[in-house]
């Protein structure tokens, strides 16, 4: 019976994964750059714990610090449920939703499963919105760019 339980850390290690590369690849395009990117996590699942083992790293000159089940406020990125709509204190929020749909209204990156692999969508129009910019490579990437 530990394989699925493992399956599922692995599952949310990979999804982690995904979020610190397309964060990694994405750009605010507001001025002046603060020291922290804030990632605030409210999946209700075990993607929040792998979300915090990216504390601490960095992406550019910027170190990551997440923050779980807190509101909104002062996000930088937002990785939710897909059965959350999250309205962000910060129009500049990068949403990212686990396991919706896009376009879903709120979101701007989702995270699908395909199979037994962990693919995503982008929703450009909402990236535009929120005033971020995503890198062509990234873009390349994505299973579907709407």
């Amino acid at each position: 019976m530990a394989t699925p339980a493992w399956a599922q850390v692995e599952e949310a290690a990979l999804k982690a994964a995904f979020v610190y590369n397309i964060v990694a690849f994405s750009n605010w395009n507001r001025g002046g750059s603060a020291d922290t990117l804030v990632i605030c996590a409210n999946t209700r699942s075990s993607l929040d714990a792998a979300l915090v083992d990216l504390g601490g790293r960095r992406i550019g000159q910027r170190r990551i610090a997440v923050r779980r089940n807190t509101g909104y406020a002062g996000c930088d990125v937002l990785v939710h449920a897909g059965d959350a709509k999250p309205k962000p204190a910060d129009a500049a929020t990068l949403i990212i939703c686990d396991g919706c749909q896009l376009p879903d209204g709120v979101s701007a990156v989702a995270l699908v499963r395909e199979g037994n692999r962990i693919r995503f969508d982008v929703d450009t129009g909402s990236v535009a919105v929120a005033g971020i910019s995503l890198s062509s490579q990234l873009l390349r990437l994505a299973r579907q760019v709407l």
